[in-house]
């Protein structure tokens, strides 16, 4: 999972740089992540819920921002 996370954080950081997007402009529902990261839909739920990765809810689905994203990358890159 570490190399999968060094390159979506790499992905993303090439296309802030270009000026592709910026943080305002993208956000992931579960299931992007879930595909994204290779990990189950239950796995977010578990990180959400330990508070490692904050979801902003609008109506009834749960999204995650570019910005946020980057953060969870940074801080468990190592794990």
């Amino acid at each position: 999972m570490e190399k999968k996370q060094d390159e979506v954080l790499a992905i993303l950081k090439d296309l802030h740089k270009s000026g592709g997007m910026t943080c305002k402009d993208q956000v992931y529902d579960f299931t992007d992540l879930a595909e994204m990261l290779h990990v189950s839909p239950r796995t977010l739920h578990k990180w959400k819920s330990a508070g490692l990765m904050r979801f902003t809810q609008v109506g009834k689905k749960m999204y995650l921002t570019d910005a946020e994203l980057k953060r969870f990358l940074e801080i468990h890159k190592n794990n």
